[in-house]
């Protein structure tokens, strides 16, 4: 399958969360969304079966690659689980995440065991100050660091990317 420009489209991104731990100022900013936000109810989101069953049709259309995004996708209860899934369908030759970092400490070694290949830490700043003002004060840099530490030694040397992209 190709897209419009007649490239072949092989990577599918699927957002799994739409909520964030952070608010950072150019994707979630506290302004817009507040306390009282409404994000979707876990039942109106798609759930894992479903998931996997768009999965499948993209791959039979030619998808190899499947990138797990958010919102947050570690704030997902049972992320793992689906890494699994979608790594155990024929054809998928990788299965990525996209994470702030902040709970990756907590979930690299059961993602990487459940077939994750690649996680893609998105990362303003090394600098405290600058990091808390770009996240909106939610989370920290030295618990980011931890889930690059923990990724690695799960055996997957994460890539260090700005937030506004993969």
């Amino acid at each position: 399958t190709q897209d419009r420009l007649g490239r072949p489209m092989h990577d599918l991104r699927i957002s799994v969360m739409d909520r964030c731990n952070f608010r950072c100022t150019y994707c979630m900013p506290k302004e817009q969304f507040h306390d009282r936000y409404r994000f979707l109810k876990a039942s109106e989101r798609l759930d894992f079966e479903e998931i996997v069953r768009v999965a499948r049709a993209a791959v039979r259309l030619g998808a190899r690659k499947l990138r797990l995004t958010g919102g947050e996708p570690l704030l997902r209860t049972g992320i793992s689980d689906l890494v699994g899934e979608l790594s155990a369908i024929d054809g998928v030759q990788d299965v990525a995440l996209t994470t702030n970092g902040v709970l990756l400490a907590q979930h690299a070694a059961e993602l990487k065991g459940n077939g994750l290949q690649r996680i893609t830490v998105s990362l303003d700043s090394l600098d405290e100050a600058v990091f808390a003002r770009m996240s909106g004060g939610f989370g920290g840099l030295g618990q980011v660091q931890e889930g690059i530490v923990a990724a690695r030694e799960a055996g997957g040397a994460p890539r260090q990317g700005n937030a506004g992209g993969p």
